[in-house]
């Protein structure tokens, strides 16, 4: 017997009402007026990027011209508490949409560093709120720079190769310099957060995620999908991208899933200038289904891809799909893929060898990129100075210093002082550059982008 489904007209007219009350809103830094004097229309859009996130309703679209958004009093932050979509690359009267050649950015100065050393420069959900951001439908993030270059903390002179711009970076609480600030402290917060909880389908795309001291893309998402697609990863610490899912025993376990496709990954930086550990393109991360394919992931500290965390359960085991297909290997520096090999011992992989590896699957089309592919693209004195550079460590141990003699009188350790030296740490990539990665490689990584 056939069933037939009936929607009541109730439901018919809520989901009309729905689809027909998503709404358009508009955001010039240029020509823009203030939240209680302008509407968000095309003819008085919004001069302040959060004015628009505060006031749109779930589902609707903000619309943004180029130019460098910083919050709400310059603070140096967004926070999006109702799921809508952004949309940069205008022109100041909308009439038309060019991401590279209007370009709307999130680039906050280093003046900013003390209100928004706490956050993130786009938080998905209130930090203060866990588990409120949820997405009905998709909300779209497209054509947007995050870019912290001239808010982080640089060293003057060390690590710094021929041509580079800056020295290399500073971690708090160490302080650097950018341009003419001093006493710069360089935040450890990404340039998107997932905040905890959050959930629902989300794209993020033509995008740019430049120079970030603690990652280009950090947090968890319960449920849904989140494509990453099309987008610029350039200079970031720890990883560029991180996002993590829900294990265990809830209705939540592996219900999210990434695909991560058609991304430039360049120069992912340790977590410290000791180059010891991280320094990934991409993290594989329990609770989360992911393939990554078509991306360009190069120049990485450690390895392009990581995939060390292992599930607490044999059943979140036998549901993890972890896929890596048709990439493009650029000049990793330990391996193309960083995995657990038993007992505690990591194992590095190069891209040639995957097959080998049951934990990535798929697994077919990966290659290894020769340096003459991305020359015309990449800035050439970082790349220099990225293959060149060495970290080295020296001990001065002095067995007469009065210190020590006082130490040894006392049954104490002794001392030495340990001086160490690397070429070059995640000094800032010129924006610029960063913008000519798009398109540089027909099949591979970001392809120009469709306005």
């Amino acid at each position: 017997m056939r069933k037939i489904v009936i929607l009541s007209i109730p439901l018919l007219l809520a989901l009309a009402v729905a689809s027909a009350d998503a709404a358009d809103f508009y955001v010039s830094v240029e020509t823009g007026g203030a939240g209680r004097s302008a509407d968000g229309s095309k003819a008085q859009p919004w001069k302040d990027l959060q004015v628009a996130l505060d006031r749109a309703n779930p589902g609707d679209t903000i619309h943004i011209a180029g130019g460098n958004y910083l919050g709400t009093s310059d603070r140096g932050y967004h926070v999006m508490e109702k799921p809508v979509s952004l949309r940069g690359g205008y022109s100041n009267d909308f009439s038309s949409r060019d991401v590279l050649g209007h370009l709307t950015m999130i680039q906050p100065p280093a003046s900013s560093n003390k209100t928004a050393q706490n956050n993130a420069l786009l938080s998905l959900g209130n930090p203060g709120k866990v588990g409120q951001f949820k997405v009905t439908g998709e909300i779209t993030i497209d054509g947007i720079v995050f870019d912290r270059g001239l808010s982080n903390g640089y060293h003057p002179a060390k690590g710094k190769p021929a041509g580079v711009e800056t020295g290399m970076l500073v971690h708090a609480p160490g302080q650097g310099v950018n341009g003419a600030e001093k006493n710069v402290l360089t935040i450890k917060k990404p340039l998107i957060a997932f905040v905890t909880g959050s959930s629902g389908d989300i794209t993020i795309q033509n995008c740019v995620f430049a120079n970030s001291g603690f990652y280009g893309i950090l947090g968890t998402h319960v449920k849904g999908k989140v494509t990453i697609k099309n987008n610029i990863f350039v200079a970031n610490t720890f990883a560029a991208v991180e996002i993590s899912g829900q294990t265990g025993q809830n209705a939540n376990t592996y219900k999210t899933e990434i695909d991560f496709s058609n991304n430039t990954v360049l120069f992912s930086w340790s977590r410290t200038n000791d180059l010891g550990d991280m320094g990934y393109g991409y993290r594989f991360m329990t609770g989360v289904n992911t393939i990554v394919r078509n991306c360009i992931i190069g120049t990485s500290v450690l390895a392009g891809l990581e995939r060390t965390r292992t599930d607490s359960t044999a059943a979140d085991a036998a549901k993890r799909k972890t896929g890596a297909e048709n990439n493009a290997f650029f000049l990793n520096r330990k391996g193309d893929l960083y995995t657990f090999a038993g007992s505690n011992q990591m194992l590095t992989v190069w891209a040639k060898n995957f097959e080998d590896r049951e934990e990535i699957d798929p697994y077919q089309g990966n290659i290894e990129l020769t340096g003459d592919k991305l020359k015309s693209y990449v800035n050439r004195a970082y790349l220099e100075g990225f293959i060149g550079m060495v970290y080295s460590e020296s001990m001065d141990y002095r067995p007469d210093s009065p210190a020590n003699n006082f130490r040894r009188a006392f049954g104490m350790n002794q001392v030495a002082t340990v001086t160490n030296k690397v070429d070059m740490y995640a000094n800032c990539y010129p924006l610029g550059d960063a913008l000519k990665l798009f398109g540089a490689l027909q099949g591979y990584g970001a392809q120009a982008i469709e306005n």
